[in-house]
């Protein structure tokens, strides 16, 4: 048998394992609550939103990420997965959730494009942008490491859903997205 200071002992044990077990044990959303945000009705300023929740920790974002200006309902940012190279510069009006307007990508090395796409197509795994009417706008260092300017003149991202971060972590959009381009070479 059990003595009562070992019954007692035992009580606080298993209810601190069920607290703690119901704890790690929640799905994620509800771990991190994602209270509906319109993009549209925020203040002017720099925001950074990720398909992923903060991670708390050392990386600038997780999934994929907007990091942009906002100023009235314009949005000037770019849109891509943190810690890669692997991002698109996009500007245009937001409605709600929604930015239309058009993107601009960079690419070097291996990634040239030699075909540019006309009509809609999606960029990204998550579905979120689709760009059209890609234009080849400047070439530099016509070798290996070459670099290419694409307009897409067509460009609808959505970020319904999406968690808002406390403040940019990601590179500034100003030292990536360079609109001041020559005219078409094409």
């Amino acid at each position: 048998m059990l003595s009562s200071m070992n019954s007692a002992q035992t009580l606080v044990l298993i209810t601190a394992l069920l607290i703690n077990g119901l704890n790690l044990h929640q799905p994620v959303s509800k771990q991190h609550t994602n209270p509906k945000i319109n993009i549209a009705n925020l203040v002017d300023g720099k925001y950074q939103f990720c398909s992923q929740p903060d991670p708390q920790d050392w990386r600038v974002g997780m999934g994929v990420c907007a990091n942009f200006q906002k100023t009235a309902n314009q949005f000037e940012g770019y849109y891509g997965y943190p810690h890669s190279d692997n991002f698109i510069c996009i500007r245009g009006n937001i409605k709600d959730n929604l930015i239309t307007g058009e993107a601009l990508a960079i690419s070097w090395g291996g990634n040239q494009q030699n075909n540019l796409p006309q009509s809609t197509f999606t960029w990204d795994t998550e579905g979120r942008l689709k760009l059209s009417q890609g234009n080849l706008m400047r070439t530099a260092n016509h070798h290996e490491d070459a670099v290419q300017w694409i307009l897409y003149r067509q460009a609808l991202l959505n970020l319904e859903g999406f968690y808002q971060y406390n403040r940019p972590r990601m590179t500034p959009p100003s030292q990536l997205c360079e609109w001041n381009f020559q005219q078409s070479i094409n």
